[in-house]
């Protein structure tokens, strides 16, 4: 079905899926919608169902009934310094095989990219310096070079359809810039606009609202349609032993992030941590900026994430980890966060969250730390992908993979657990399914995971 004319409603920027974006949509709340719960009961299990390599997929979306899209990218024998290639694969929604796939797209510069099934009916992916527009059979409509020369880590779309999207530096020495694109030209609706600082987060929207976390500021932009205006910038490091701050979450009035987003993944982030000082979990009000509020997860020196916390508006709790100690906290909110629970589960992944069953799917890495996988990362950057796979499949399903873990949100108990085999700590992005499932992606693997009696 071609849908190149669709036009765009302001109502339905996103297709009215379980999981048309990443993180569920641009609040990044990982909340799935009305209705959905995994509901595991007394009796009942979470299985991993089926699962296969997937070398570099990134993340999966849902359009109608039945579609599942899965976002991959070639890596380069440099990560990092190779042009990369990118593609979207239509999988089975139950065994995970590919049942169609798209061109390749051009991408550029590495980086992990996103996709979004678009309220239009198309799919826009963003990946490198390019932004593609396809169709639901993956038929490629239109492609955009984007203007800097560094890869853009995703999208967003604003209540009117418009695409948002910013360049990445990890290095910190340029600053980026927004572009925003109409959705079926891909043209620019607007100039540039530079934040005057890098920005390494993804960015996040509410509404026509946009949101950005800088090295050392969070931005609050607005669009009107025609202009991108600064509403407000809030400077959030704690001091120099804190570095850049990861996606933030827009919940419950306030904006959500974790900071010490530096750090030396390769396969895992356990122990990855650079900064000396410990992760908190920052709390900004969307009506009063002043109104900030930072706590330490766990007070554990050279703390590192890669992702963004989570709040429950509802119950008032705010979940943040700390992925280099291994730690998973929760916080009640009042007129200030207090602690709640802890756990210690070695998470470092985007999160899902259940609000009618109270249900938080996180995960518990299961393999070596930092300082222990430099084989592993050799035969999983640079091996052919036949040996790759025979040694994801050794490794990992005796030793290694992602234990994908079911938590109470008030009280921290585990009512499931289930290993998805890979040789990679996911720093990825799981997605909800059409019933009581899930999938889970990490840089090796794709998993169907379900609630079984």
């Amino acid at each position: 079905m071609s849908v190149a004319g669709a036009a765009v409603s302001r109502m339905s920027s996103l297709w009215p899926s379980p999981w048309p974006a990443e993180d569920g949509g641009g609040r990044r709340s990982q909340a799935v919608g009305s209705g959905a719960r995994l509901g595991i009961a007394p009796g009942e299990r979470l299985v991993c169902s089926a699962w296969r390599d997937a070398f570099a997929c990134t993340m999966v979306v849902l359009r109608e009934p039945g579609e599942v899209f899965l976002l991959r990218h070639t890596l380069g024998s440099r990560p990092l310094r190779d042009p990369i290639e990118a593609w979207v694969e239509r999988i089975d929604p139950v065994t995970l095989e590919p049942v169609g796939v798209s061109p390749r797209l051009a991408a550029g510069p590495f980086w992990p990219g996103g996709m979004v099934a678009h309220g239009s009916g198309v799919l826009h992916v963003v990946c490198g310096r390019f932004c593609h527009r396809l169709s639901a059979d993956l038929e490629l409509l239109a492609s955009r070079e984007l203007p800097r020369p560094r890869a853009y880590n995703s999208l967003v779309v604003l209540e009117d359809g418009t695409l948002a999207m910013k360049d990445i530096d990890r290095e910190g020495r340029s600053a980026a810039s927004l572009s925003l694109l109409d959705p079926d030209t891909l043209e620019p609706r607007c100039p540039e606009r530079s934040l005057g600082e890098p920005v390494v987060a993804r960015l996040s929207c509410d509404g026509d609202r946009l949101y950005a976390v800088g090295v050392r500021n969070v931005f609050a932009l607005r669009w009107d349609g025609r202009r991108l205006d600064e509403e407000w910038r809030v400077g959030y490091l704690a001091g120099e032993a804190q570095s850049y701050g990861w996606d933030p979450v827009v919940a419950g009035g306030h904006l959500w992030l974790l900071d010490n987003g530096a750090h030396r993944y390769s396969t895992t982030m356990r122990g990855a941590g650079v900064s000396r000082g410990a992760v908190h979990l920052i709390r900004i009000s969307l009506s009063d900026p002043e109104d900030f509020e930072a706590v330490e997860i766990c007070g554990a020196s050279r703390g590192a994430v890669t992702d963004p916390p989570l709040y429950d508006p509802a119950r008032r709790i705010a979940l943040g980890y700390d992925s280099a100690a291994g730690v998973v906290a929760a916080f009640r909110f009042g007129e200030r966060l207090e602690p709640l629970w802890r756990r210690s589960l070695s998470h470092a992944a985007h999160m899902l969250f259940y609000p009618e069953s109270g249900e938080v799917v996180v995960h518990d890495f299961r393999g070596p730390a930092v300082g222990r996988t430099r084989v592993a990362h050799v035969a999983g950057q640079r091996a052919g992908f036949a040996a790759r796979s025979r040694r994801v499949r050794r490794w990992s399903a005796r030793r290694w993979g992602d234990d994908v873990v079911v938590l109470d949100i008030e009280t921290g108990e585990e009512r499931a657990r289930a290993r998805v085999p890979s040789l990679f700590q996911s720093v990825l992005f799981p997605a909800a399914g059409w019933g009581r499932d899930l999938y889970w992606c990490t840089f090796s693997t794709v998993a169907r995971l379900e609630v079984r009696s």
